[in-house]
């Protein structure tokens, strides 16, 4: 039985059946003479043809008990995997809790179903779960509205996360162990001979088993070379073979600045050449780095919760400072991949009518309880207009919440305020805060990537120094500016300025 879970199982575009498990039982069946043949449906539709035996193996099937009264199952599992919950960008949800009174849409018939439905109930929480019949159309009833977020495995969240405007959360359960699911009239013997031969492709690191993960599983970049820089080539190569006729008839000296020129470009090009792959570098690594750090702050928040059983006040505590730091490092990761997009000029900006006044005011919602904490005042003083634009509302809010964390970060006593207002410029933001302020000398460098200034009183702060930078940038792709004025003892201003614009003529 062959469905859509890329890239475990699927059918490539020519219509062949390819994946994972595909390469893996094709690989077996090479090596004893057996003949496959496919048949194509949904998930759904494939276990009720294994259990009325019109197909004999399922692939991408997780054991179960209740599984095990209508299947057989070999030993040898082919892949671990687990569950994880996804959601539009923006969307605010970190953890379980966050999916209160939200729709959930999942697999219709798997067990990530069944385990999420006992997840929630053990928190008490009001979840509506939707199923689907397949990944694909569950990711999009997330990216159409028609539901709060989604549940898949890792394998498809990873392989088509990038240009499903989701966002990975930390919200990860069930660890599971896959297996090539049979009919219950395939015989023992051919279930034995399955485990025999994965176990031999797994003890050899260059069988087909592990070909097919690097295969399916590592991200491949082709690099081509932009139009421009091919143009750009051949003006470079026109004004070498120019430089060379030109030795016939000029003098010393015009050789010689030609010559230079040629060196002056080839710099340049070899300069843009690695800071694109400088960029490529840097997406790739963040990328890596993300799903076991989303790994890791999901299964400590599941221990930390006693869902895997009782932990002492010690054990919560070092628990509780893993999960903290690798929500420090999975922040640090995101605006490093940031940083890489701006650079690599791939940064890519919705185009959506909202209003940043009602933004702005779910995002202060956001971070009040941070001002709260540290018994301090946050206020919105809100324009009396709601004007809607045209811009991209979740870079909008980022630039927002990175400003309101720092204000309320840099602020003991007193508080933060809040103002928007539009004049014939288009719409404007301040956050002023009553904080330690920055010294004239500095305003400027705060706004350079990995700048953090280095003082007496600044020092107790953590950062990265990136989330400035990347505002600034955002706020200038998006037709804008962000700027800063402050005193040192008195506090800071910061004043985002955005075009009033409502369609893509203005």
């Amino acid at each position: 039985g062959i469905y859509e879970n890329k890239p475990k199982v699927f059918t490539d575009d020519p219509g062949r059946p390819a994946g994972i498990f595909v390469d893996i039982i094709e690989a077996v069946a090479a090596s004893e003479g057996w003949q496959i043949e496919y048949v194509r449906g949904t998930w759904s539709e494939g276990l009720d043809r294994l259990a009325a035996g019109e197909i004999d193996l399922m692939p991408d099937v997780a054991y179960t008990a209740e599984r095990e009264k209508r299947f057989s199952f070999h030993s040898e599992p082919v892949l671990s995997d687990w569950f994880q919950v996804y959601a539009i960008k923006g969307s605010g949800i970190t953890s379980i809790l966050d999916l209160d009174g939200k729709r959930v849409s999942v697999l219709e018939r798997s067990i990530q179903e069944e385990a999420f439905g006992r997840l929630v109930e053990g928190f008490d929480l009001d979840v509506d779960t939707v199923p689907f019949p397949d990944y694909a159309s569950a990711f999009l009833s997330v990216r159409e509205g028609k539901v709060d977020a989604v549940i898949t495995n890792r394998f498809y969240g990873v392989m088509h996360l990038g240009n499903s405007g989701l966002e990975d959360t930390a919200v990860i359960f069930n660890p599971t162990r896959l297996f090539f699911a049979a009919s219950k009239g395939v015989s023992p013997s051919f279930l034995a001979t399955l485990d025999d031969r994965l176990a031999e492709m797994k003890r050899e690191p260059g069988s087909a088993y592990f070909q097919s993960l690097k295969r399916w599983t590592s991200e491949t970049y082709q690099r081509q070379f932009p139009v421009w820089m091919k143009v750009f080539a051949a003006a470079l190569a026109a004004v070498a073979v120019i430089g060379v006729a030109g030795t016939l008839v000029f003098r010393h000296q015009v050789r010689v600045r030609s010559l230079e020129l040629v060196r002056s470009m080839e710099a340049r090009v070899a300069a843009e050449t690695a800071d694109h792959m400088k960029s490529a570098f840097l997406a790739t690594m963040s990328h890596e780095l993300r799903t076991p750090l989303n790994s890791i702050i999901g299964f400590t928040g599941i221990l930390i919760q006693g869902l895997a059983g009782p932990l002492n006040a010690e054990q919560k505590k070092q628990l509780t400072m893993v999960q903290g730091s690798a929500r420090h490092l999975l922040a640090l990761i995101n605006d490093v991949l940031d940083v890489s997009k701006i650079e690599a000029g791939r940064l890519v900006l919705e185009k959506e009518l909202f209003s940043p006044v009602d933004s702005a005011g779910e995002v202060i919602e956001r971070v009040r309880p941070l001002a709260e904490k540290k018994g301090i005042f946050l206020r919105h003083e809100a324009a009396r207009e709601r004007h809607e634009i045209l811009g991209d509302r979740r870079r909008f809010d980022q630039i927002l919440l990175n400003l309101l964390n720092n204000a309320v970060k840099f602020t003991a006593s007193g508080g933060v305020t809040v103002r928007s207002s539009v004049d014939d410029r288009g719409l404007l933001f301040s956050v002023a805060d009553t904080g330690i302020g920055i010294e004239a000398k500095d305003l400027e460098q705060i706004f350079e990537p990995f700048k953090q200034l280095d003082t007496g009183k600044t020092r107790q702060y953590e950062g990265t120094g990136l989330g400035l930078s990347i505002s600034r940038k955002l706020a200038e792709a998006m037709g804008g500016s962000l700027g800063a004025e402050s005193r040192p003892g008195e506090g800071s201003i910061f004043t985002l300025r955005l075009p009033l614009k409502r369609s893509e003529e203005e």
